[in-house]
């Protein structure tokens, strides 16, 4: 069955950036690879479901710290299946959200004077299947202390 989704709006909802001031340049540089955390809630009445996507990268010794959270809203003609509606939820919705959060951190990165730094893509089919494996929840996005 056909199932209708309209994207909506996309927020960004919080960015932070942190220069690392233990980063030493002469020691081996981490990988960039971030941290990932989706999240959402469904309005049945509206068929409407908010994703909030955050991807952040705050120890390693890297230049410095990043976290960006946004959501987007998604509209359906029809509600699905509540199992359709989990992977249009963790899966459909993320990768349309995470493209403008990539750009976001490639700007950002490169306005604090820093080569842009653009992420790998990411496969969420493959990362919804390893949380499946290790049977643990995506992580969830905390805001950094200040």
């Amino acid at each position: 069955m056909h199932h209708s989704m309209k994207f909506v709006t996309f927020n960004l909802v919080s960015v932070s950036f942190n220069m690392n001031e233990k980063f030493n340049p002469q020691a081996k540089e981490d990988s960039f690879y971030p941290e990932i955390a989706i999240d959402n809630f469904v309005v049945k009445e509206k068929k409407e479901m908010a994703v909030m996507l955050g991807v952040r990268k705050l120890e390693g010794n890297i230049p410095y710290y990043f976290e960006v959270r946004a959501g987007a809203l998604f509209k359906f003609d029809k509600l699905p299946a509540q199992k359709i509606l989990k992977q249009f939820a963790s899966v459909n919705c993320p990768a349309i959200i995470f493209p403008y959060i990539r750009e976001t951190i490639a700007d950002l990165t490169r306005r604090a004077g820093f080569q842009p730094l653009h992420l790998d893509p990411i496969n969420f089919i493959e990362m919804v299947k390893e949380t499946e494996k290790t049977k643990t929840k995506p992580l969830k996005s905390k805001k950094p202390a200040t």
